[in-house]
């Protein structure tokens, strides 16, 4: 019986390879044939993957075209009822990314489930369903699978490696136990047991990607898994928001200080430089280290003074308050000094008591300090 090739119908030979795999071949390569120009390295690939396909109980055949010619399936799979399953492509040969996923996309188009296989590093790896394979070495080993399959561990949740058969592998695949799986999370690598290599790190365009989807079980994309990644995703949106009230809280609380200086210089007429001498001369006077807060509503629009205390200084302890504006005194002013840059001040804060006042006056213009006891107008008289 005469054996002819399938795309030149010209006339191919059996033998076997050094590792025992029975292939055929053209005795005179003709210029025009794909399938005769094909290196033997795809071609004993091929033939693996058709015989793995057979392995499993499903009808196999090479070099099967699509009607309208816009695709050929290296390996087609043909289900129960005759229909065409999924193709298996022994892909060798230099192909972009964008091309292999547009090869793809008319596979999908036609019904037809993909998946790829290669053994060198390639940019195309991991964008469309990919299994990487290593050939066997010596006689009596078998195809492997070196990446592409990888299983969910749940504790903690990551993925690892799966090694296996290529012979598995592809039953797996057409019977439907492991799915091409896209991680919800873009973080999601596949490690070794460590936790630190990344799986597959090299076979891609650059050892800085990472493969973007990989086969698995059906069963790693279960509820609690779902739950898992769903929970993961509410959290981080919870802790962005509430990262995002906080700047928020942080802006409005330093437009509101920026608003209550502006409005303290304006009410005191102070500029920096004078507020630098009266805090110096508060120090002086009082012989302690004073800490001047934000101008504080709660103490008449004025500046909180603070002496920090304790073996760390870690506690701060309200001494008095300064420049208080003397229309918003309340009962806080009849139990703290009130401290003021001017005689002038005092005068104010005299007409308005209602209580003694201990009132005192540090002046950045003359350097005058004096301390006075300010008594209601009624007790006064």
């Amino acid at each position: 019986m005469e054996l002819v090739c399938p795309e030149c119908r010209g006339q191919v030979f059996p033998r076997v390879s050094q590792l025992g795999t029975r292939h055929l071949y053209h005795r005179t390569r003709p210029p025009s044939c794909s399938l005769a120009n094909e290196s033997l390295e795809h071609h004993l690939l091929k033939l693996e993957l058709v015989t793995c396909a057979r392995a499993a109980g499903f009808r196999a055949e090479l070099e099967v075209a699509a009607p309208t010619g816009e695709w050929r399936a290296d390996v087609m799979v043909f289900g129960p009822d005759g229909n065409r399953l999924m193709a298996l492509e022994a892909q060798l040969s230099p192909i972009t990314a964008e091309e292999i996923a547009a090869r793809t996309g008319l596979f999908e188009r036609d019904g037809v489930r993909v998946c790829w296989f290669g053994i060198r590093p390639r940019p195309w790896v991991g964008t469309v369903p990919t299994l990487l394979v290593q050939a066997p070495v010596e006689q009596g080993q078998v195809w492997t699978v070196a990446a592409g399959l990888a299983r969910l561990s749940r504790r903690p949740v990551s993925w690892s490696p799966v090694a296996a058969a290529l012979s598995d592998a592809v039953s797996w695949m057409l019977t439907g136990r492991i799915v091409p799986h896209t991680p919800r999370c873009s973080s999601r690598k596949v490690t070794d047991e460590n936790e630190w290599y990344e799986w597959a790190k090299g076979w891609t365009a650059s050892w800085r990607d990472s493969w973007r989807l990989w086969w698995t079980a059906p069963v790693a994309l279960d509820a609690e898994h779902v739950r898992q990644e769903a929970e993961a995703r509410r959290r981080q949106q919870a802790e962005e928001e509430a990262a995002a009230r906080q700047r928020e809280a942080k802006a409005r609380d330093k437009a509101r200080k920026k608003a209550a200086y502006a409005a303290f210089w304006s009410r005191t007429g102070l500029d920096q430089q004078q507020w630098r001498y009266f805090r110096a001369l508060a120090e002086l006077f009082f012989s302690r280290a004073l800490v001047f807060g934000a101008p504080d509503s709660r103490y008449g629009d004025g500046r909180p003074v603070y002496e920090r205390n304790g073996p760390e200084g870690e506690r701060w302890t309200l001494v008095a308050v300064a420049c208080p504006d003397p229309r918003q005194l309340r009962a806080w002013a009849e139990e703290l000094p009130l401290l003021v840059p001017s005689h002038a001040d005092l005068a104010v804060l005299a007409g308005r008591a209602w209580a003694p006042f201990q009132v005192y006056v540090f002046d950045p213009e003359t350097g005058v300090m004096d301390r006075e006891r300010v008594l209601p107008a009624s007790v006064d008289s």
